[in-house]
């Protein structure tokens, strides 16, 4: 929603395209994620994070109306945090809950509710700011987040935990500094590290570059907020569509046979923004090319976050994961944050172009780096 607000309030491109700097907390919170593998319950942690997070849209929701860009930054910051904090809980629960199989199975199923949320915040949301006001937006947000908080609060299940500092019982009042360094040395001795750092930085340079600035895009080619609105709900159906889909193709076929064709599909949407760049079509033409960019583009997200997981072992699930999530970002913040400045020097057609060309090292990689998981190489070894 912050993306949407900014471009309706008239902001520049280069303010728009800063909102990826606040990709940095998830950039960054690897450091502090060995605090929920080894204190509390991941599953408190995740909803209680949940509640703060909609107090905090209710203090944005309460600053939007003054269109104060400096007040809405002070704001937002704190919350990136409190966002990157909250990842690290969920998918840590994730994996601590489901085993390989299951993680497998039920990805697309949990990236497709994690799309159904997105439909609400960047779309039915957008939608209702557009008609109404921003703080009716924020504000809705802010209380649909808080009792979600409290309705997890109530019906997760409780799986049994497990600290990593408790497999060294010998470290007597050293278990939990020694198992924190521990958390960052297995992460970082996996097999074939480099290359697998290498595609953890890539492979979404080019979507996220191209996602950037399709706002200021649409914008440009007269499509409204309310009508962005419309399109961002349609877009993410097809995104869930996409993850079910890729999820489901993963659990039948295996990652080692699906990761390939998965990657080269996602990355098919981006030349058709290229075209849609170049030919301005209408508005049932940018609506066709939206919905199916969502959709490769869930496909590829299916087989990616399951890469992803197989480099994490189960003992350090949430850091191993906000680790490898981490790396992502960094490239994600950094190709996001370029792109506005690029996008204004070089114009929509070939800023696109670029964004495709940033794409191509993650389709030579995802050939190389290891397609089984990790706790079986290690196991085997």
């Amino acid at each position: 929603m912050g993306t949407e607000f900014l471009t309706a309030v008239g902001a520049s491109k280069t303010e728009i395209a800063a909102t990826s700097w606040l990709h940095m907390a998830v950039t960054f919170k690897f450091v502090w994620s060995p605090v929920l593998d080894l204190f509390g319950r991941r599953r408190t942690w995740l909803w209680a994070l949940q509640v703060l997070l909609g107090l905090g849209m209710l203090g944005v929701a309460a600053l939007a109306p003054s269109r104060n860009l400096t007040a809405f930054w002070c704001a937002v910051i704190p919350l990136a945090v409190v966002h990157a904090t909250h990842d690290i809980a969920c998918d840590g629960f994730y994996l601590q809950a489901l085993d390989r199989r299951g993680q497998a199975l039920y990805s697309g199923t949990r990236l497709g509710a994690y799309r159904l949320a997105m439909i609400v915040g960047s779309s039915l949301l957008v939608v209702l700011a557009g008609r109404t006001s921003w703080l009716l937006g924020f504000g809705a947000a802010g209380v649909l987040m808080i009792l979600t908080g409290l309705v997890n609060a109530v019906v997760m299940p409780n799986p049994p935990e497990r600290h990593p500092d408790e497999a060294s019982p010998g470290h007597a009042g050293a278990g939990r500094p020694a198992a924190f360094l521990e958390t960052f040395r297995t992460f970082v001795a996996q097999p074939q590290a480099v290359a697998v750092l290498a595609f953890m930085l890539t492979y979404k340079l080019g979507d996220i570059m191209m996602f950037g600035m399709s706002k200021p895009l649409l914008r440009d080619l007269g499509v409204g907020t309310a009508s962005r609105g419309v399109l961002n709900g349609f877009g993410t159906a097809a995104s869930i569509l996409g993850v079910i889909l890729g999820g489901a193709v993963v659990a039948r076929r295996g990652l080692a046979r699906s990761l390939v064709p998965l990657l080269y599909i996602q990355n098919l949407g981006i030349p058709l923004y290229i075209a849609m760049a170049v030919f301005k079509p209408g508005y049932a033409g940018i609506a066709g090319i939206v919905v199916f960019e969502q959709l490769v583009s869930g496909l590829g997200t299916a087989g990616s976050t399951v890469f992803l997981m197989q480099r994490c072992r189960r003992e350090f699930s949430a850091s191993h994961f906000a680790m490898a999530t981490s790396v992502v970002s960094l490239a994600s913040t950094i190709s996001g944050a370029v792109a506005g400045p690029l996008n204004e020097r070089l114009g929509h057609p070939l800023f696109f172009t670029a964004a495709f060309l940033a794409s191509i090292p993650s389709l030579i990689l995802v050939w190389i780096v290891p397609k089984t998981p990790l706790e079986v190489e290690v196991a085997g070894a």
